[in-house]
């Protein structure tokens, strides 16, 4: 423990996010996480220590949410399960492409990530986090993705705007939100996103009255996304059930038509079949 306290106090021991209803971390350039998992404490690192029920990767993790308070969840998911259940439900046509990929050098798969990643900001970021290089958001960061999102809402129908404008801004508009969903969660980040769901909602009122007769964009694809990252931060943050269906039941009602949160059945993996009847009915 003295080594784990050590690599805390050296700051060595990167932010903690909530990850499964564990606690994750980056540690020494190492990904650790630890949880409960049916009433037991369970460890993962990439260290992979012969050995070791608890590494000093995990133990230091353990000790910062420890002192931290950090919400344990008493049914946690290790992120190996995860994965399993990722790459059994993967796309065939991934799976194989990800199995030539397996193929390359290591550093010509480099290359081509660094060359695909300098023009995607969602990849960049990604890539970022994976290795350690951006951390969960700050309150500042997320002020600027909000004022940015207001800024591409308004400009949408100022001046001699058309509903080219509209469809334009709601895809510029998802791509904060997405780069933002790449990033490690932030309690603050949900808010935001939010706030780009109600905006859309707003927006996409001239995009459904002109698709009777018009040829654009479905603006279901761009609240489909929008909802996605949505679900996928409520799961990263184990949002309360409770609290999400509030939430939900005031965004929904506050909408002018459709609300692009307004699909249930897509929150039952974070507000159980319960929410998912409750907010069916209060919706």
């Amino acid at each position: 423990m003295r080594a784990a306290e050590a690599l805390i106090a050296e700051g060595r021991v990167g932010e903690l996010s909530a990850v499964g209803g564990g606690a994750a971390a980056t540690v020494d350039g190492t990904e650790s996480w630890v949880g409960i998992v049916d009433g037991a404490f369970v460890a993962e690192c990439d260290c992979d220590a012969p050995g070791a029920e608890l590494c000093v990767h995990a133990a230091a993790v353990t000790a910062l949410a420890v002192g931290d308070g950090f919400a344990w969840s008493s049914s946690a998911v290790p992120p190996s399960q995860v994965e399993r259940l990722a790459r059994v439900e993967v796309d065939p046509r991934v799976r194989e492409l990800t199995a030539l990929a397996e193929t390359l050098p290591a550093h010509r798969l480099a290359a081509m990530l660094g060359e695909y990643a300098a023009g995607d900001r969602r990849l960049e970021t990604r890539l970022l986090a994976a290795t350690g290089r951006i951390g969960a958001p700050t309150d500042a960061e997320l002020a600027t993705v909000r004022a940015a999102l207001d800024g591409l809402a308004a400009e949408a129908t100022s001046g001699r705007w058309g509903l080219e404008d509209v469809a334009r801004a709601g895809h510029l508009m998802l791509e904060e939100v997405e780069v933002l969903g790449e990033r490690p969660p932030a309690e603050g980040a949900l808010p935001v996103v939010e706030h780009a769901a109600r905006l859309w909602d707003d927006l996409s009122v001239h995009l459904y009255e002109a698709s009777y007769d018009r040829n654009y964009d479905d603006p279901g694809e761009v609240g489909d996304a929008l909802r996605d990252v949505h679900v996928s931060l409520c799961q990263r943050l184990d949002v309360d059930p409770d609290e999400l269906v509030d939430r939900l039941v005031e965004i929904i009602g506050a909408a002018q038509g459709e609300s692009c949160l307004d699909e249930p059945e897509d929150y039952l993996p974070v507000i159980g079949p319960e929410g998912v009847k409750a907010l069916l009915e209060r919706r």
